[in-house]
């Protein structure tokens, strides 16, 4: 479980890997932060069963950032920032988590370039190759993951739209090959663009959950 939320933690902000583009709206540091803030998913979202705690910044984000951008062939993000904040990370039992992020650059134009990236037909692959790398950084020495893919998941357009993925892979765990499900879903509203990660072991994640979660994170964008 913990390997899973590190990959998970790691993916966080992948999906504003910044593009080009002229400001078309007016940015403000200040009012971006707190915009960002109402955006992203609180305890109140969850049903009961589920807690909280202070995100866990994962140090190799930034590395992970940048080469899939270059992957996928859209710039930096750190240039182009205005705002930037994770939400605590949420979890029920040990086999669901659930991280968000919400991400404010300068212009629309950016936004919509780095959603069109992920809406591609380079993002699986690139999404997969950066889990390859992921994974395998925090697996055991000699250990691997298992029959990693990642694929477009079916999602309801959100906002100013929407890209979701979904990555599947197996863990060794005692005796047994565990299955642990990685969705990871960015829309965009103007100039935010705002992320949801989910795992679960064993089987996907709850599709209604994830929808109705995002959904609330739309409402406020």
């Amino acid at each position: 479980m913990r390997v899973a939320l590190a990959v998970v933690l790691s993916l966080m902000g992948m999906a504003s890997c910044g593009g080009s583009g002229s400001s078309t709206t007016k940015s403000s540091p200040t009012g971006d932060k707190a915009a960002a803030a109402r955006i992203v998913l609180k305890q109140g979202d969850f049903p009961s069963g589920w807690s909280g705690k202070p995100h866990a910044a994962d140090p190799s984000q930034g590395a992970t950032t940048k080469e899939l951008g270059q992957c996928l062939g859209i710039g930096d993000v750190a240039a182009r920032t205005t705002a930037d904040v994770n939400s605590q990370d949420f979890s029920k039992g040990q086999g669901a988590t659930v991280t968000s992020e919400a991400r404010f650059v300068q212009s629309d134009a950016q936004a919509s370039d780095d959603l069109a990236g992920f809406q591609g037909d380079k993002a699986s692959g690139c999404l997969e190759q950066a889990m390859h790398s992921l994974t395998e950084q925090r697996l055991p020495s000699g250990l691997t993951p298992g029959n990693l893919s990642v694929q477009q998941l079916q999602f309801p357009t959100l906002k100013d739209g929407t890209a979701a993925h979904q990555a599947s892979f197996t863990i060794p765990v005692g005796d047994t090959n565990m299955p642990v499900y990685v969705d990871f879903v960015v829309f965009r509203a103007g100039r935010a663009e705002v992320t949801l990660a989910t795992t679960n072991l064993a089987s996907p994640f709850d599709s209604k959950l994830e929808q109705s979660l995002a959904e609330k994170m739309a409402s406020r964008a």
